[in-house]
C-alpha cells in the first residue's frame, strides 16, 4: 500500500497505480470515462484561493496529509455499529471505508426498492450504467467529481419503483474503520420513480480518530410527482476530510427535500446542485452546522430554476466556537423562461468565540420578470441580554447558552417533516452542546 502526499500529482499517480485494479477495468467505455476524467482533473488541478467557488475554503490542511488507497476493510464481530433509527422502522445499508458490506447490511428490502453495489454493477458490466449517467453538467467546475469518477471503487445504486410509498426509512451508514490515511471515492445513484415517496438518511461516523479522506459524489433523479426526503448526519471524527457533491434533477410536480446536520470532520465541504427542470418542481435545502476547535465547514449550493412555477426554500444555520470557520455559498439562478418562480434563501450564524469566523456569499441571478426571490445572511454573537436574563433565573452559563443555541438552530430543524427524525436531530444538537461547552477565550 503506497502512501502519497495529497497534491494533484499524487492523486494522478494513485490513479495510474490502481486503474487496472478498479472494478469494471475490462469495460472499454468505463476505462475511457475514467481516463477522460483524470485528464480533466489534471487540467483543472486542486482548487485554490483563486478558484471562485473555493475562495473561502483552503485545502492546505488536506495537502499536508499523506494518503493511501483503501484496502478491503472488515470489522470485528463484536464491533458495535451506530444506528440512528430502530430496525423496526428502517432498513440499513452499511459501507466500511467506502466499501459495501453485505454481511453488515439488512438483507430484506421493502417491495419496490432495489439496491446494487456500484462495484458489483461495474464488474458485471451492467449496460444501464454508462458514460451518460456518470457525466456532470459544468464538469470543469467540479475537480473532485472528476477525481471521483476516475477513482470510484464502490457506492450504491438505489432505485425506487413508480407509485411506491416506502414506510421504512432507508438508513445508509458510512463508517470509517479506523485505518489511518485511507481514501475512498464513493459514487452513488438514487432514482425515485414517478409518484413515489421515500426517506433516506445518511450517517457518517467513525471508529477511532485517524485521518482519512472521503470524496463522494451522488446523482439523484426525482421523477414526476415523486417526493424524496434526503437527510444527512455528518459526525466524522475531527481529523477526517470529507468532500461531497450531490447533483439533483427534479421532475414535474416533484419535490426534493434535504436536511444536513454537520458536526464532524476537520474539513467538511458539502456541495448540492439542484435543477428544477419541470413545472411545479420544488426543493427544500435546509441544514445546521456546528464547529469548534479548528474545524472548517463549507456548505455550497446552487439551484437552477429552468421552467415556470418552480419553488425553492433554503434555511441554513450555523454555530461556531473556538477557531472554527464556516462557509456558506448559495446561488439561485432563475432562467429567462422560469416565470412565476419563488426562491427564498436564508443563512444565519452565531459566533460563540471572538476567534470563530464565517464567510458567506449569497447570489441571485434573475433573468425572468415575474418572480419572487429573496436572500438574507446575518452573523453575530450570542444575545447577551437574553443570556443575562436566563442567568438571573438561576441557570448556569453553559445551561443558558445551550438553551439559546438550541432555540437558534430549531428553526432550521422545524423544516424536517418526519417528527421522529426531527427529534433525532434536536437530540444530536443537544449532545453536541454537552460535549462542546463554550469556554471563554
Amino acid at each position: 500500500m503506497v502512501t502519497l502526499p495529497s497534491d494533484k500529482e499524487a492523486f494522478i499517480a494513485h490513479y495510474d497505480q490502481s486503474k487496472d485494479r478498479l472494478p469494471g477495468s475490462s469495460l472499454a467505455w468505463l476505462n475511457e470515462t475514467r481516463a477522460k476524467n483524470i485528464a480533466l482533473f489534471s487540467d483543472i488541478g486542486l482548487p485554490s484561493a483563486k478558484t471562485e467557488l473555493w475562495k473561502f475554503t483552503s485545502l492546505n490542511p488536506l495537502k499536508k496529509q499523506a494518503f493511501s488507497a483503501p484496502e478491503t476493510s472488515e470489522l470485528a464481530a463484536n464491533d458495535e455499529l451506530p444506528r440512528l433509527i430502530d430496525s423496526t422502522s428502517s432498513v440499513r445499508l452499511v459501507f466500511i471505508d467506502g466499501n459495501y458490506s453485505e454481511a453488515l447490511s439488512d438483507s430484506s428490502l421493502p417491495t419496490g426498492l432495489t439496491m446494487e453495489s456500484l462495484a458489483t454493477v461495474l464488474e458485471n458490466g451492467n449496460r444501464d450504467l454508462d458514460q451518460a449517467r456518470l457525466t456532470r453538467p459544468r464538469a470543469e467546475e467540479q475537480p473532485f467529481v472528476a477525481l471521483n469518477t476516475a477513482l470510484m471503487a464502490d457506492g450504491y445504486i438505489l432505485s425506487i419503483a413508480k407509485d411506491v410509498s416506502l414506510e421504512k426509512t432507508i438508513e445508509i451508514l458510512h463508517l470509517g474503520s479506523g485505518k489511518a490515511e485511507s481514501t475512498h471515492h464513493t459514487r452513488n445513484i438514487i432514482s425515485v420513480g414517478s409518484g413515489s415517496k421515500a426517506t433516506i438518511i445518511e450517517h457518517n461516523a467513525d471508529h477511532g480518530e485517524n485521518v482519512y479522506f472521503s470524496n463522494a459524489a451522488t446523482d439523484i433523479n426525482v421523477d414526476e410527482n415523486a417526493t424524496l426526503h434526503h437527510y444527512r448526519v455528518q459526525e466524522s471524527n475531527k481529523s477526517a476530510f470529507l468532500i461531497s457533491s450531490t447533483e439533483v434533477e427534479v421532475g414535474k410536480g416533484a419535490t426534493y427535500d434535504s436536511f444536513l446536520l454537520n458536526t464532524g470532520a476537520r474539513l467538511a465541504r458539502s456541495e448540492i446542485n439542484v435543477s428544477l427542470a419541470a413545472e411545479n418542481s420544488a426543493c427544500h435545502l435546509n441544514g445546521t452546522y456546528m464547529g469548534t476547535d479548528d474545524q472548517h465547514c463549507d456548505i455550497t449550493t446552487r439551484v437552477d430554476h429552468k421552467t415556470p412555477h418552480t419553488t425553492c426554500d433554503e434555511v441554513i444555520k450555523g454555530v461556531l466556537s473556538g477557531n472554527a470557520r464556516g462557509v456558506f455559498q448559495g446561488k439561485i439562478i432563475v432562467h429567462e423562461q422560469a416565470q412565476k418562480t419563488v426562491g427564498n434563501q436564508s443563512h444565519r450564524a452565531m459566533l460563540l468565540s471572538d476567534r470563530a469566523e464565517v464567510d458567506v456569499k449569497p447570489e441571485l441571478e434573475i433573468f425572468a420578470d415575474d418572480v419572487i426571490c429573496s436572500h438574507g445572511c446575518t452573523s453575530g454573537q450570542i444575545d447577551e441580554d437574553a443570556l443575562f436574563y436566563l442567568r438571573s433565573r438561576g441557570l448556569s452559563q453553559e445551561q443558558a447558552q445551550s438553551l439559546l443555541v438550541n432555540a437558534f438552530l430549531a428553526d432550521a430543524v422545524e423544516a424536517v417533516q418526519n417528527e421522529d427524525l426531527k427529534d433525532l436531530f434536536l437530540v444530536r444538537i443537544t449532545n453536541w452542546l454537552e460535549r462542546n461547552p463554550n469556554k471563554p477565550a
